[in-house]
């Protein structure tokens, strides 16, 4: 009896072995953005808001008009760029991915990186 204990116990062991090797587990990395250098307000900003942005935000509708033709005046009339700390400019944290205040579209980590690194370069109308 005491080797059928043994066999008993050897064989939970290899079944045990065999459950815990078959587990995998996917691991899901953070999206890393790279640093964007020399943003250019027209060839960069402009086409986040085109694409997320101006559905809601143009002329008529809700403020501020974020078209092409009148993005850049109606930011920096509004005060939507903090220069001091880029980081707390509403531009950049109202629709940022992981915010809870803009319900509607966001950006996405690579947008808002953008934005960001266009306040940081001191948010010129190039």
């Amino acid at each position: 009896m005491n080797i059928m204990k043994r066999h008993n116990l050897f064989l939970i062991l290899i079944v045990f072995s065999m459950v815990m090797s078959s587990c995998k587990y996917d691991y899901i990395l953070p999206e890393v953005v790279a640093p964007v250098s020399d943003v250019s307000f027209s060839q960069d900003v402009t086409p986040i808001f085109t694409a997320k942005c101006i559905s809601c935000h143009k002329a008529g509708n809700t403020s501020p008009d974020l078209t092409a033709a009148n993005a850049f005046a109606q930011i920096m009339s509004a005060n939507l760029v903090n220069a001091t700390t880029p980081a707390e400019s509403k531009l950049y944290t109202f629709p940022s991915p992981t915010t809870g205040t803009h319900t509607w579209k966001k950006y996405s980590a690579k947008e808002a990186a953008t934005v960001l690194q266009w306040i940081k370069e001191g948010a010129k109308n190039n």
